[in-house]
């Protein structure tokens, strides 16, 4: 299974309109060699230099296995979306603090339908995708918040 992106390249830049302070849009993403006993899939975006540690930007299984392009905006009914580290449901785009930050997109094939609802949380997303996971794939990008302008 491959996971990638016409808009950054692994190890690449992810756009400023990609974070929250400015559009918060997902950005453009590519799924390719679903396994074919998957039944779902899942995706989880995380900050991985949180001075928290990693944080969910964004959480959502149920995504139908057939699924060739990952949009935020225009997901089926059946596809559910967990809260995220700031207790919120739904997409939160890269927000880093200050400096530069790396964050992973991870996609999950999974050999089942999870039976859980919106809104859940990601200890009980993990807890629930144990054990299903026929295959992961992720893309890493950093992002970089512009200097302040009473930075400058």
């Amino acid at each position: 299974m491959h996971l990638s992106s016409p808009t950054f390249e692994t190890g690449g830049r992810i756009p400023w309109s990609a974070s929250a302070p400015n559009e918060n849009r997902l950005p453009e993403l590519e799924i390719h060699d679903v396994p074919a006993a998957a039944r779902s899939l899942a995706l989880i975006l995380e900050d991985l230099d949180s001075p928290l540690g990693e944080m969910t930007h964004w959480l959502v299984w149920n995504v139908p296995p057939n699924r060739s392009r990952m949009d935020a905006l225009n997901l089926r009914e059946e596809a559910c979306v967990g809260m995220d580290s700031f207790g919120k449901i739904g997409y939160l785009g890269p927000v880093p603090p200050e400096g530069v930050h790396r964050y992973r997109f991870r996609l999950l094939a999974l050999d089942v339908e999870l039976d859980l609802e919106s809104g859940a949380t990601r200890s009980q997303f993990e807890a629930a995708v144990e054990g299903h996971v026929l295959e992961e794939a992720e893309l890493i990008g950093e992002i970089e918040r512009p200097p302040r302008p009473e930075d400058r």
